[in-house]
């Protein structure tokens, strides 16, 4: 089994492990439920109480943390939490727009460095899963197919359901892809379809805004298709080109050849696993290219359509053409 039998048993344990976080000296916990929470109305309804107890103990003790929790914490300090509401989606031409405002507090880690290689050794010293810190937040941990697999919650969520995903996490493994892992989560999601509807796994490689040196993908539940996944697009059979090259297919092993290319040329790229394909999208690194004001960065949901803004004034300057010049200028060759 894989996290839950069924996709109910899954939100119901999702929902027990969030309260079961919050404590009143936990302030990485607290920024995480209260993130997680902002995803769906009945999940923000349900953890309400518990999440304005625990704001206001914090606020009362002043509890010390990570620099990066403590920073957080003070603008929301500033602002309340009320004010915070539930995710908003909005359609842009063939593109998505989601109002979170709590992603846009997130640290950027290795995500804001200039890309210059795609392998990097493991970094024991820099933030990675097996903190200690980290153990409240892990919400499965199993054997799947004869591998390890934990389960986190992600602290600053901006898919549905958002999971990350680390294989063998006592091997320390750095984010580097290997043909294991491929197979693995391409035969995963494949195998999990039926159980939960909606299940895809992400890839962001070193460069193409991966923020953390620890091999990791990132797990989500949303039944409703991408933007990527359209039939519009000539790599889904349509007749409109998307902004940057993407490879679609259902077999393993010829993902896997595009995948080794670029690898062999030092090529960031991102990778979405559904059930019926991975789609290769090699692009330019980060930091090579000028992004747009509105954009917090480019990383797989952005290269799948989905584009993250903190307010809804965001939305005027977010165009559907300004969206798709944004990914084009991160096409390769």
């Amino acid at each position: 089994m894989f996290i839950a039998p069924d996709f109910e048993t899954f939100k119901a344990d999702f929902a027990a492990g969030l309260q079961a976080m919050l404590t009143p000296d936990g302030l990485g916990a607290f920024i995480l439920v209260l993130a997680n929470s902002m995803q769906d109305a009945q999940l923000r309804s349900l953890l309400k109480g518990d999440l304005d107890r625990a704001f206001a103990q914090l606020l009362a003790a002043s509890p010390d943390g990570p620099e990066d929790d403590r920073t957080v914490f003070a603008a929301l300090a500033a602002t309340g939490i009320d004010r915070l509401g539930c995710w908003e989606s909005c359609p842009q031409g063939p593109w998505e727009l989601v109002i979170n405002p709590l992603r846009s507090l997130r640290p950027a880690r290795v995500s804001g460095e200039v890309f210059s290689e795609i392998q990097r050794p493991f970094e024991p010293g820099k933030f990675h899963f097996n903190k200690p810190f980290l153990r409240p937040e892990i919400l499965w941990d199993g054997a799947w197919q004869g591998g390890q697999l934990r389960v986190l919650y992600n602290k600053f969520p901006f898919a549905p359901w958002h999971l990350l995903v680390v294989p063998e996490p006592e091997q320390t493994l750095p984010q580097f892809l290997t043909h294991t892992h491929h197979a693995r989560m391409m035969e995963l999601v494949a195998a999990q379809a039926q159980v939960l509807p909606g299940l895809g796994m992400a890839f962001n490689s070193l460069g193409a805004y991966a923020s953390i040196n620890q091999l990791h993908f990132q797990g989500f539940v949303r039944e409703t298709p991408l933007p990527l996944e359209s039939p519009r697009w000539a790599h889904n059979g349509g007749e409109e080109t998307y902004p940057l090259a993407c490879f679609r297919t259902d077999c393993m092993q010829d993902a896997w050849q595009i995948i080794t290319q670029c690898h062999a040329s030092n090529q960031p790229y991102n990778l979405l696993y559904r059930a019926d394909a991975c789609y290769i999208l090699p692009r330019l690194g980060q930091g090579l290219v000028a992004l747009p004001d509105w954009a917090q960065g480019i990383a797989w949901h952005e290269i799948c359509g989905v584009f993250t803004i903190p307010d809804r004034a965001s939305l005027d300057v977010a165009t559907a053409e300004g969206i798709y010049q944004a990914l084009a200028r991160l096409a390769v060759g």
